[in-house]
């Protein structure tokens, strides 16, 4: 069984062994799976602490059918499909649209850099728990998370369901004078020996939706231990979409450059 840790014991045992990067390059394998069908592909990536990711997108056959630039405040994005050819320059509103749940850019270079996601391990407020082998932090919320979900921040466990438990007009009332982060719920896990960021997980009540990260098969490197599997669940109203990817291949600490030319005669839209 584990020993019992408050939240600052669980954040330095997590500071101590965090991996640390400045520099990653690296393939993987995706699936996406949502309402409009499934499919798969690959990507090569690559990473520059706090500055960019750069992604070029193929199918199984290898040919590029689209890449992506993400800069702290802009997104580029064209796509090269057939039928298709068209580029987007704009904010993360785009990318946040498509993926159901707002994104900024230390959301992506948390999710693909395998650090805990909307984790802050300085000015945060948590609450520490034991689950099975693992740690549970769980941000502390207002009371009008607890008033929509009737459980205080205290005695919430780590594995609990959240359900809306105020009448449809009362929640609605609530809803219409609240503003939506002050309705967010947040949990993180991490391995009770290694401190690896297993599991995050975010419940918004405003729009009654939920993304939930998982990593796994971490392996030692000489900047720590990096996870290998990832999967993304992002529950809506309207239905789920699901992301896996594993990398078949990664390199720490090389400069790269990050090629990203629009092809003329390109058709600008708004969103991808």
């Amino acid at each position: 069984p584990l020993r019992n840790l408050n939240a600052n014991q669980v954040i330095a045992g997590y500071v101590e062994s965090e991996f640390q990067w400045d520099w990653i390059g690296m393939k993987i394998n995706v699936a996406v799976e949502s309402p409009e069908g499934n499919q798969s592909f690959k990507a090569t990536v690559r990473m520059a602490q706090d500055s960019a990711i750069w992604m070029s997108i193929s199918p199984a056959l290898g040919v590029e059918v689209a890449r992506i630039m993400l800069s702290p405040d802009s997104v580029q994005f064209f796509s090269k499909i057939p039928g298709n050819k068209f580029y987007y320059q704009g904010n993360y509103d785009a990318l946040g649209e498509w993926a159901d749940s707002p994104l900024s850019f230390a959301d992506v270079q948390a999710i693909l850099g395998g650090k805990p996601m909307g984790f802050d391990k300085e000015n945060g407020k948590y609450i520490a728990r034991t689950d099975d082998a693992r740690y549970a932090l769980i941000g502390k919320y207002k009371r009008q998370v607890k008033r929509v979900i009737g459980v205080n921040d205290n005695a919430l466990s780590p594995e609990d369901s959240l359900n809306i438990q105020l009448p449809t007009r009362r929640y609605e009332r609530l809803r219409n004078r609240t503003d939506d982060e002050d309705l967010l719920i947040q949990r993180h896990w991490f391995d009770g020996l290694t401190f690896d960021p297993l599991q995050d997980q975010f419940n918004d009540l405003y729009y009654q939706r939920s993304l939930t990260l998982n990593r796994s098969e971490f392996e030692d490197t000489d900047n720590g231990r990096f996870p290998r599997e990832f999967d993304v669940l992002i529950q809506t109203l309207d239905g789920d979409l699901r992301l896996h990817w594993n990398i078949s291949r990664i390199r720490f600490g090389r400069a790269y450059d990050f090629p990203f030319t629009i092809p003329e005669n390109y058709e600008q839209r708004t969103g991808f």
